[in-house]
């Protein structure tokens, strides 16, 4: 076959050989690199639309109607023609001057768009303000154009005249626009707090699950860190977790977010949850996991979940009232006539109270609330109850009955105070602790007078006290006997003796027999040093040992590992019902993340920022366009 191929005879330089088999020729040059040949811009290529961009070493053509690039190998005739003609056929007939016009008409708004920032940036911040409004008030984000924009036209109208409402017109406030504002914001706070997390090098978690309307359970996870002078909590993030939410599950995706994130495990000091068996499990819980990759993690359980085990070991005589209260709210709620109805008795009664409300075991107030609701409308209660022919109706007549729903009222409202009081930010295991030991004092003190007949404490209780006072003083006794045990059980008082030194280091009194030689030492000299001394009353406790770490590095660290643990999950339960709030039945498939950042985040965006982003962005897709 190789008979009837027709080779071309190939043109030999010198040392060049002729022969296949025989290798090359030991003298033969390097082998020239092809010469990359740059096109130039002819003015003649402006009959076809185009103007040039780009760099003057390799200029690329440009066109004037719909702004695309081409490349530089693109600038020739033929090419730029086949543009013009496949992608702007109704303007393949103008000719050169039409071009020159517009290519003046787009020089000038070139010079427009240098002088004065796109989109005017002052509308633009106003937009960026207006759009953190709405994700703070947990709004829709067509309230803007359908609320917002009309109120602020009849105001500005009113007020300042037709003359000022081209200003409102220039504000973008779209509901896509201010969906993208949203997302920019909470991308620039999500950086800013990271940013933070790497340069303070330790951390304290603090995680929670919950399910909203969607069905979908989310994990929401809260940070407390040393920033600055001080030590800061804010949101991290929320993510969705599988059907299954096991401990692998809630470790492996927490994992994901702080590796994206450029965080490591080991800079976590501590982990606190609520004790759930998927952060507790055995083998394959979140917590096991965590302490595989940080073996000194610092393992919490929060406090207030601890105390919301307490209440439901209530003696059975007392639980069966509370079954009784439930049982007569479901009926009065969970039919709609019968629900129209009670509002109606009620009004007609002359009571300030609206409705009933719900029991629910996620809400820790919700029982303390709905009990106080219920002996307060006890009246209007059991007149509904009658008019509806209802066996309870018995029970709101009973006094006994009655007396025993004043005192779960009453003991429920100190529960509330104490929760209330352990909710906020910048809460410590310290300041818990010190709250809950304070309440267990209360109850060994209020089972002393109850022994001896005095209800004084319990305001509604104590006008049933006529009612059979031995029996009832004999049950309140048992109960809070009862509820002391099971706050030492739930509760074991932290060794809060040995951490005075961190709420006050001059103390005559500190213990520092836990302590290292080296902490020994520093706290020695600490005490001595007057400077600090004069400092610390007027300094919050983590300002002073961020202060006090420059001398006493060992001691303030220490002291820092102390305050930094989570004790309740006050920002996780703020995050449950801001969530709530805007994932409503219209948007239950919203993606809340991005919002909840901007609502509930203590660090603000930086909206100067942003703004100068967006014009640099618009400038250059506008210059684009212009050139």
């Amino acid at each position: 076959m190789d008979a009837y191929l027709k080779r071309t005879k190939s043109r030999l330089g010198p040392g060049e050989n002729s022969d296949p088999d025989e290798g090359p020729s030991m003298s033969r040059g390097p082998k020239k690199a092809k010469k990359v040949c740059s096109r130039r811009y002819n003015e003649s290529y402006l009959s076809f639309g185009f103007i040039f961009s780009g760099d003057p070493t390799e200029l690329t053509p440009l066109c004037l109607v719909c702004g695309e690039k081409l490349s530089n190998s693109a600038m020739v005739p033929s090419k730029l023609k086949r543009h013009l003609q496949t992608k702007h056929p109704s303007l393949q007939n103008k000719d050169r001057e039409y071009f020159a016009g517009l290519r003046e008409q787009t020089g000038k708004l070139s010079a427009l768009l240098r002088k004065h920032p796109v989109g005017n940036e002052r509308a633009v911040r106003a937009s960026y303000h207006v759009a953190e409004l709405i994700a703070k008030s947990k709004q829709p984000h067509t309230v803007a154009e359908t609320l917002i924009v009309p109120a602020c036209k009849v105001i500005v109208n009113e007020t300042l005249g037709p003359g000022a409402l081209k200003e409102i017109t220039q504000v973008p406030l779209s509901a896509s626009t201010i969906t993208r504002r949203i997302d920019d914001m909470s991308a620039d706070i999500e950086r800013t707090v990271l940013e933070k997390l790497r340069l303070s090098g330790k951390f304290s978690l603090q995680l929670d699950e919950a399910t909203d309307m969607s069905g979908c359970s989310q994990l929401f996870a809260n940070v407390r860190f040393v920033d600055g002078d001080g030590i800061k909590e804010n949101f991290l993030f929320s993510k969705d977790l599988p059907e299954r939410r096991t401990g692998e599950d809630i470790f492996h995706t927490a994992s994901m977010y702080l590796e994206q994130g450029g965080l490591k495990w080991e800079c976590c000091t501590s982990v606190s949850t609520d004790g759930a068996d998927a952060e507790f499990g055995r083998n394959e819980g979140f917590v096991n996991q965590v302490k595989e990759r940080q073996p000194e993690v610092i393992v919490t359980h929060i406090l207030l979940h601890r105390e919301t085990l307490i209440t439901k070991t209530l003696p059975a005589e007392l639980a069966a009232v509370l079954d009784d209260i439930v049982r007569m709210i479901n009926f009065a709620k969970t039919r709609p006539v019968k629900s129209w109805m009670f509002p109606s008795l009620r009004e007609e009664m002359g009571m300030d109270h609206e409705v009933l409300l719900f029991h629910t075991e996620r809400r820790w107030l919700s029982r303390g609330k709905v009990l106080a609701l219920v002996y307060e409308l006890r009246e209007e209660l059991k007149a509904f109850l009658t008019n509806e022919r209802h066996n309870d109706a018995k029970l709101l007549s009973n006094e006994k009955w009655c007396a025993q729903l004043a005192y779960l009222a009453d003991i429920f409202q100190h529960l509330n105070d104490l929760n209330a009081r352990m909710q906020g930010r910048n809460e410590n295991m310290l300041t818990s602790t010190d709250k809950i030991n304070g309440f267990r004092s209360k109850v060994q003190l209020w089972r002393q007078h109850v022994q001896r007949g005095n209800l004084d404490m319990f305001t509604h209780t104590q006008k049933w006290q006529i009612v059979d006072s031995a029996a009832l003083c004999e049950t309140i006794s048992k109960h809070l006997q009862n509820l002391e045990q099971k706050l030492v059980f739930y509760c074991p008082s932290l060794d809060t003796d040995t951490l005075d030194w961190v709420r006050n280091p001059y103390s005559s009194i500190v213990v520092t027999k836990d302590m290292t030689l080296q902490e020994q030492e520093e706290i020695t000299e600490l005490r001595q040093n007057r400077g600090l001394k004069l400092n610390f009353a007027d300094l919050p406790l983590d300002t002073f040992w961020l202060k006090a770490a420059k001398q006493f590095p060992i001691l303030a660290n220490r002291a820092i590992s102390v305050l930094l643990p989570f004790s309740t999950t006050y920002l996780c339960e703020l995050g449950f019902s801001s969530m709530t709030a805007i994932k409503s039945k219209k948007g239950e498939r919203l993606c809340a993340g991005e919002e909840l950042r901007v609502c509930i985040s203590s660090i603000p965006p930086n909206i100067s920022t942003l703004c100068s982003t967006e014009h640099d962005s618009n400038f250059t897709l506008s210059s684009h366009t212009c050139e």
